[in-house]
């Protein structure tokens, strides 16, 4: 398994409650920023392969606006018609610099 550390902007590029979409070594990544909080993970609802940054970001969760699962942002715990877990990868914060690693099987 290899893994990827990327920059992906500073702190202050990020407001709170907001989600931004990335490619990171060919993977389409959703970056959470809530409650001080950096979170990372697959951009693509793991029920029906959509894209979640069309969806909602609500308390701790992102919701597929298509059928409606949600993710849980700490666990990756999912929501029907969902029922594989998603993905986290790790966050970082370094000299106010945030960093998103991906890891490959």
């Amino acid at each position: 398994m290899t893994s990827n550390k990327t920059p992906i902007g500073n702190v202050s590029d990020f407001q709170d409650n907001t989600m931004k979409s990335f490619e990171i070594s060919g993977n389409n990544v959703l970056v959470i920023y809530q409650g001080g909080k950096f979170y990372a993970i697959p951009d693509q609802c793991t029920h029906a392969k959509f894209p979640l940054h069309d969806g909602d970001l609500l308390e701790g969760k992102v919701k597929c606006q298509y059928h409606g699962a949600t993710y849980d942002l700490e666990t990756g715990k999912p929501t029907l018609p969902a029922v594989k877990k998603i993905r986290l990868y790790q966050t970082e914060v370094v000299d106010e610099t945030v960093y998103v690693t991906v890891q490959e099987n």
